[in-house]
């Protein structure tokens, strides 16, 4: 049975979420709720983000905010 893990993405989420300081148990079931899921399952995933989070997200990620708040309602309406 292989190991479930976590995406890259998923590994950039819990990294922002740890750099801005969110509760130790949110972040926790966030990591269990990312693990075993493919790119594109946490990047749909990522709607659920507030915009604070997004925008760090974002930055993490080196690609401009409404770039990424683009590809994310696009996912969502696919």
């Amino acid at each position: 049975m292989a190991k479930k893990t976590l995406d890259w993405l998923a590994l950039q989420i819990i990294a922002v979420f740890e750099e801005r300081g969110l509760n130790a148990a949110y972040i926790e079931d966030t990591q269990k709720t990312l693990t075993g899921r493919d790119r594109l399952s946490v990047l749909l995933w990522c709607n659920n983000l507030d915009s604070d989070n997004k925008a760090a997200l974002a930055n993490r990620l080196h690609v401009n905010e409404t770039d990424l708040a683009t590809t994310l309602r696009t996912l969502q309406k696919i």
